[in-house]
C-alpha cells in the first residue's frame, strides 16, 4: 500500500502516512478551515459592533443577541479550531486512518449541531471561561459530539504512537493525553454537582478545571509547532530530542493533578478553583520558558528566511506570545485588559498553526502550492491585526473598560476610550482579513483538483 513521508523537521524520521491516513488528514483540514470562515464572519460583526457609533447599526440593542454571537464565534474560533488542529495532528502522527475517519465523522456531525442550534437561537448564552455555551442540552451535546472525534484519533495515538518518536508525534502525544484528561475533568465536575443541581446555572464551574487543562493543550499545539517549524526554518530544531521529550513530559505531568484534585479534594469551591488557578500558574511556566528561550536562540543564531512560511510562523508566533505574556501581567479579570492577553495569545497559537498547516501538513497532502506574496501576507495581516487589537482592548480596559459587553454598556464616556475601543475594532477587523486570507489559500488548496 503507498504512504506518503511528512518532514518531521531536525532530528525525527519521516512519518509515513497512508492513503486512508491522508483523507482523513484531509477531512480534518477542510473542518477545521470550515469552523473558522464562521468564526470570522462572526468576528467581523464582533469587532463592528464595538466600534464607538457603529454598534447602532445592527440590532443589538439588547446584550444578550451580542453574547450570543460572542459565544458562537469563540466556540467556533477558539475551541472547534482548535480541537479540529489536534485530530488533524493526531492523524497526521502516524494516526490510523480509519479510527481518524471515524472521528473526523462524529466531528462534522457535532459540530454541525452547535451550528444549527446557535443559528435558531436555542438557550441563553453563558459566557463561561474558557469554553462558552448557550444553555440548551442539544448544544452541549454537539460539543460533546466534536470532543469525541478528537478523542478517539488522540487516544488511538497514545495506545498506539510511532516507534520512532519524531517530534511532531511527541508533542501531539503530549496534547492529546491532556486533552484526555481535560475531558475526564468535565466529567468529574459534572458529576460532583449537588443532587437536583441544574448544570446551566454551574456553567463556569462544569469548564473551569477543563478549561484550564485545555490551555496545557493549546500550549502543548503552540511549543509543538515551534520545535516542528524551527527544525525546518534553521539548521536543527531548537530542542535535541531529549531535552523536547524532557518539556512535553513536564506539561504532562503539569497537567495530572487536575483530575486527581476532583477526586480528592474536600474543600469549597473556591478552594478547588484556587487549586486549578496554582496548577496553571506553576505548572506553564518552565516548559514554555524552556521553549521559547531555546527558539529564541535558535532565530538569534539563524538564517532568517523572511518568505519561508515555517519561518514566519514560528518568529510571528513567538512575539505574538510575548507580546500577550506582558499584557498579561497587568491583566485583573475584570476588564479587557484579559481579553487583550488572552486574544494575543491566541494568535500567537494560531499564527504557529497556520505555519504548520502551509509548511508541513499541505505538503504532506501535494497540495502546497507555490509560496507567493499572498501566503506570506496572511501571517503579516492577521498577525498584526491581533496586535493592533489586543493593544487597543488593554489600553482601554486601563481606563475601565469592562469585558463581555457592548454598546452603550461599555460607558465609552470619554474620548480616550473610544479612541481605544475603536483601535481594537480597527485591529480586529484588519485581522479578520488576515484570517480570510488564510482561509481562502487554504480552502482554495484543499478544493483543487487532487494532484496525481
Amino acid at each position: 500500500m503507498p504512504r506518503d513521508p511528512i518532514g518531521a523537521g531536525a532530528g525525527g524520521s519521516p512519518i509515513i502516512l497512508e492513503p486512508m491516513a491522508r483523507r482523513a488528514l484531509y477531512g480534518w483540514l477542510l473542518l477545521g478551515g470550515a469552523a473558522l470562515a464562521i468564526a470570522g464572519v462572526l468576528a467581523l460583526l464582533l469587532a463592528v459592533a464595538r466600534t464607538p457609533g457603529v454598534e447602532t447599526w445592527f440590532p443589538w440593542s439588547e446584550q444578550s443577541a451580542f453574547r450570543k454571537v460572542l459565544v458562537s464565534h469563540v466556540v467556533f474560533a477558539f475551541v472547534l479550531w482548535f480541537w479540529a488542529m489536534l485530530g488533524g495532528l493526531a492523524v497526521a502522527a502516524r494516526g490510523n486512518g480509519r479510527v481518524g475517519t471515524m472521528g473526523l465523522v462524529l466531528a462534522i456531525i457535532g459540530a454541525a449541531v452547535v451550528l444549527v442550534t446557535a443559528l435558531i437561537g436555542r438557550g441563553e448564552p453563558v459566557l463561561s471561561n474558557y469554553v462558552p455555551v448557550l444553555t440548551d442540552s442539544v448544544f452541549l451535546g454537539g460539543l460533546g459530539l466534536f470532543a469525541l472525534g478528537v478523542a478517539l484519533p488522540a487516544g488511538h495515538l497514545l495506545i498506539h504512537p510511532p516507534r520512532h518518536h519524531p517530534p511532531l508525534a511527541t508533542g501531539i502525544v503530549a496534547a492529546g493525553a491532556i486533552f484526555l484528561m481535560a475531558a475526564l475533568c468535565f466529567v468529574l465536575a459534572w458529576r460532583g454537582l449537588p443532587e437536583g443541581a441544574d448544570p446551566f446555572g454551574h456553567m463556569d464551574t462544569l469548564f473551569w478545571g477543563a478549561g484550564h487543562l485545555l490551555q496545557f493543550v493549546y500550549t502543548a499545539l503552540l511549543l509543538t509547532a515551534w520545535q516542528v517549524l524551527g527544525g525546518q526554518a534553521f539548521p536543527a530544531a531548537p530542542l535535541n530530542r531529549d531535552a523536547w521529550r524532557l518539556v512535553c513530559a513536564l506539561l504532562v505531568i503539569a497537567a495530572v493533578p487536575g483530575p486527581v484534585l476532583y477526586m480528592v479534594h474536600i474543600g469549597s469551591p473556591e478552594e478547588l478553583r484556587g487549586s486549578f488557578t496554582q496548577l496553571y500558574v506553576y505548572g506553564l511556566p518552565i516548559p514554555v520558558a524552556a521553549m521559547a528561550i531555546a527558539t529564541i536562540i535558535r532565530i538569534w543564531q539563524g538564517p532568517r528566511d523572511w518568505r519561508s512560511p515555517a519561518f514566519l510562523g514560528v518568529i510571528l508566533s513567538l512575539a505574538q506570545f510575548l507580546f500577550g505574556g506582558l499584557l498579561g501581567i497587568f491583566a485583573d479579570g475584570t476588564d479587557t485588559r484579559t481579553p487583550a492577553h488572552y486574544h494575543a495569545e491566541i494568535g500567537a497559537v494560531n499564527l504557529a498553526l497556520i505555519g504548520l498547516i502551509f509548511a508541513l501538513l499541505l505538503p504532506a497532502l501535494r497540495r502546497e502550492g507555490a509560496v507567493n506574496r499572498a501566503v506570506r501576507l496572511q501571517f503579516w495581516i492577521y498577525g498584526v491585526g491581533q496586535a493592533i487589537a489586543s493593544l487597543g482592548l488593554f489600553m482601554a480596559g486601563a481606563e475601565g473598560v469592562g469585558r463581555k459587553i457592548a454598546g452603550a454598556a461599555q460607558g465609552l464616556d470619554t474620548l480616550t476610550k473610544k479612541v481605544d475601543m475603536g483601535l481594537a475594532g480597527g485591529g480586529g477587523a484588519f485581522a479578520v482579513v488576515g484570517g480570510v486570507l488564510f482561509i481562502w489559500l487554504l480552502l482554495r488548496r484543499l478544493l483543487a483538483v487532487e494532484p496525481r
